[in-house]
């Protein structure tokens, strides 16, 4: 029984961190005056700051769509 448990305790702690640590990452676009334009991908920190803020071009603030790819 020790060895099952000395087994799986490395394949469990690396699946744990596997799921913790990955990434979020979308594709983000906004709708400017002359139609659509792609901002790219986005992740984590990065990509909530787009959401929250929007993009600035000319001046003017857009606000951003994002979704995943």
């Amino acid at each position: 029984m020790k060895k099952v448990v000395r087994l799986a305790l490395p394949v469990v702690a690396f699946a744990a961190f596997s799921l913790t640590s990955c990434k979020k990452c979308e594709e983000c676009h906004y709708d400017g005056p002359n139609g659509e334009v792609e901002l790219g991908e986005f992740c984590d920190e990065e990509l909530e700051d787009m959401e929250a803020n929007g993009y600035v071009a000319d001046s003017v603030t857009y606000e951003v769509h994002c979704h995943e790819h």
